[in-house]
């Protein structure tokens, strides 16, 4: 599976996850299809739920999508389609969410919403991948509009302006400072925002603008130039998918006589997904001749769209329309994608495809890991760990421990630790607490490797030899791999638990992973020691506000060149911060000043 993630690609789409008998247990989007699939792998999960998931997998197909919302939408539709049992146990009763424009009063609402749309009257707009997205919409609309944001029971019952009024974000039309046709149209602009209508809203805000100048009301005109120029700044709230009508997008690739031949089906506009094919051959130099044979199979036995997009024009081009049109009394294209939207669209669905194939190619590579590593040490060898500690003078110190198996890294198994600051630079004292902690808790689940490495020479190894006595543990051979002269890899040293250098019985596949091992130990373990420092550095007096975490602490310093600019900073310098809106900026000058 390890070698399959590391083939991922970085886009959005969607995966499916399948058993052993290929029937999809699971269906999700991703924004990142490599980051949220190795996130199934590389720690242990909580929910006991997701453990059963994984555990279950035995396969994972992936389709690429141009963007988070298509992928979102296909997500839907194969949940819909295939009713994945984990889809089920999994779910979190929350649904995508959504803009409600609620014109079930005379005085509209635009609020965050989740739930069946049919249980309310008014204008949705989303589904939204992202609830932030959401946030950052609603805020903008009550800025440039000020739209109100109560619900109708709290409007129905108000005497005087509420807070919302004072700080400039609703025009207050519960007690009537707005008139119903002045407040239509805040909403009729609010409307061509979400729809991606900038150009309109600018030119009747332009417009309006220049009529204020001509009254000599230029203050009023100037509040209308700031309105103008962040509509300007924005973009889209979301990707229109394109309605792309009734079609197929069909692609190839092929390697190691294996082609793989994927139908990218769209019809009345919505994303169906695939249908996959895989085929052994020993001549795939003629691709044309394969898929003119392909789509005469295929489309005479499944009903077709009216239009069949692939790469090139194939032979027998004309003749295949004609005998498709004469069996299903319809014309129906076949389309060489030669020009947009087509060649944008081939495109995407051929990175598919070459995925697939790729990953299929890695699943047909039945290679043992530890087959080399075997032979070399007399020993069977199905599972390893390998222990490294880093610091930074002897403070943030962190140690690792990664878990190899046969197919290569099991992230899953991989483990960081906070070392007793007592034992600072002792990197024997460190080493013990490490190991010892990893191996209890091994042991304890009858989950021992067969194989220990250990990054250090016999000091090392004497202390990870000591913890298997005094665990009483058997059958555990121990490894230390000692850097080499200059720290280059070629003059890296194997030391045996007998305390000899054994580098030279090795084979070069043995070195190699032995140092891959090593490699990764020492790359997980700076990478938690980093993150301990940049946690470190970054405590400040920002410190202890809710909703003020490290990302927002990071923006906030980055913004203001340190904390000294910070504690200079009023309400409103603090509110152009990236992702710190108005309520958050109170509560920081708040903060700062009762400091």
């Amino acid at each position: 599976m390890d070698k399959f993630i590391s083939k991922l690609t970085n886009k959005p789409g969607i995966y499916k996850m399948l058993d052993a008998n290929s029937n999809i247990i699971y269906v999700g989007k991703a924004a990142n299809l490599k980051k949220r699939i190795s996130s199934y792998f590389s720690r242990k999960n909580e929910s006991t739920k997701t453990n059963l998931l994984v555990e279950n997998i035995s396969n994972i197909e992936v389709i690429i999508t141009k963007n988070e919302e298509e992928a979102l939408i296909l997500e839907n539709t194969l949940i819909k389609k295939y009713k994945p049992k984990y889809n089920i146990l999994l779910r979190d009763d929350k649904s995508y969410p959504y803009i409600l424009v609620d014109t079930s009063h005379e005085y509209p609402l635009i609020k965050f919403y989740r739930g069946q749309k049919s249980s309310k009257k008014g204008f949705f707009f989303g589904p939204y991948t992202q609830v932030g997205k959401v946030r950052y919409m609603l805020n903008l609309l009550q800025k440039l509009f000020k739209i109100r944001s109560c619900e109708n029971s709290f409007f129905s019952n108000r005497k005087k302006p509420c807070l919302q009024y004072q700080i400039n974000r609703c025009d207050a039309p519960c007690v009537n400072l707005i008139s119903p046709d002045n407040y239509k149209e805040s909403i009729n602009n609010s409307l061509l925002l979400l729809q991606g209508k900038n150009n309109s809203i600018i030119d009747n805000y332009t417009k309006k603008m220049d009529d204020l100048s001509k009254d000599m009301k230029f203050e009023e005109a100037s509040v209308i130039r700031d309105k103008i120029s962040m509509i300007r700044t924005i973009a889209k709230p979301k990707d229109v998918i394109e309605n792309q009508g009734n079609l197929d997008i069909i692609t190839i690739a092929a390697k190691n006589n294996i082609m793989c031949v994927d139908i990218f089906s769209t019809r009345d506009g919505v994303n169906l997904g695939c249908k996959q094919y895989n085929f052994s051959k020993k001549n795939l130099n003629d691709s044309k001749y394969l898929l003119t044979s392909f789509i005469k199979q295929y489309y005479l036995s499944s009903y077709p769209p009216e239009k069949i997009i692939i790469h090139e024009k194939i032979s027998d081009h004309t003749l295949i329309e004609n005998i498709l049109k004469s069996k299903y009394e319809k014309n129906i294209k076949l389309i060489p994608a030669t020009r947009n939207p087509y060649k944008r669209w081939i495109k995407i669905c051929q990175q598919n495809t070459e995925e697939r194939l790729n990953y299929t190619l890695v699943k047909d590579d039945n290679v043992n890991y530890f087959e080399s590593i075997s032979n070399d040490l007399h020993k069977k060898i199905f599972n390893a760990i390998c222990f490294d500690v880093s610091h930074l003078s002897g403070s943030n110190t962190q140690g690792s421990a990664v878990w190899f198996d046969s197919l290569g890294p099991k992230k899953n198994m991989y483990r960081r630790y906070n070392l007793n600051q007592s034992i600072k630079s002792d990197d024997y004292g460190a080493m013990r607490e490490m190991i010892s902690r990893r191996l209890k808790k091994l042991a304890d689940l009858s989950s021992l490797p067969e194989l220990i490495i250990v990054d250090g020479g016999k000091g090392q190894i004497n202390v990870a030899k000591d913890i298997v006595h005094n665990l009483k543990l058997s059958n555990l051979m121990i490894i230390g791999i000692v850097k080499g002269q200059d720290r280059k890899s070629d003059n890296d040293r194997i030391i045996s638990s007998q305390l000899e250098d054994i580098t030279h019985t090795l084979s070069c596949d043995s070195m190699k992973n032995i140092q891959k091992m090593r490699d990764e130990a020492h790359r997980f373990a700076i990478t938690g020691q980093r993150n301990k420092q940049l946690k470190k550095k970054y405590q400040s007096k920002l410190d202890g506000i809710i909703g003020i975490g490290l990302q927002r602490k990071t923006q906030i310093l980055k913004y203001f060149g340190g904390i000294q600019g910070v504690l200079k900073a009023s309400v409103e310098e603090l509110s152009r911060v990236p992702m710190i809106n108005e309520n958050l900026a109170e509560k920081i000058y708040k903060h700062l000043q009762n400091q």
